[in-house]
């Protein structure tokens, strides 16, 4: 047998009790994610716009993990690749690759995504020359 829940019901529900009664029955709905739990989930938003060929898309989830961290160079080198591999925007291409490896010089880690950053910049020259 099923327990029912008693619901008391009043003339004139008001919004500080309805957040009240949503906040116990839901907990953890009210927790503020970790800078590092929102950058994981836009970058599995942006994985699947990619895959849709949803360039428009993958920017905005790529530009949100910017807003979260803005010095991710994993984030700048994407946006690149999207410019330079599925929009042909060279440009915007090169400026992101030239932020890449900025930032990269700062980073002693980030030392394959510097060295992927060159070779598309070089793949762009030898292109447009």
């Amino acid at each position: 047998m099923i327990e029912r829940l008693e619901v008391k019901r009043s003339s004139q529900p008001t919004r500080g009790r309805l957040i009240s009664a949503i906040r116990t029955c839901l907990p953890g709905a009210w927790i503020q994610p970790g800078s590092e739990d929102l950058i994981a989930l836009y970058r599995l938003r942006y994985r699947m716009a990619l895959e849709e060929k949803k360039y428009d898309s993958a920017m905005i989830f790529l530009n949100k993990i910017l807003e979260v961290d803005p010095l991710n160079a994993e984030a700048k080198l994407s946006k690149a690749e999207i410019y330079h591999r599925h929009l042909g925007d060279y440009t915007r291409a090169v400026e992101q690759y030239n932020k890449v490896i900025r930032i990269s010089v700062q980073d002693k880690r980030s030392n394959e995504l510097r060295t992927q950053a060159r070779s598309s910049l070089t793949e762009i020259m030898e292109l447009l020359s």
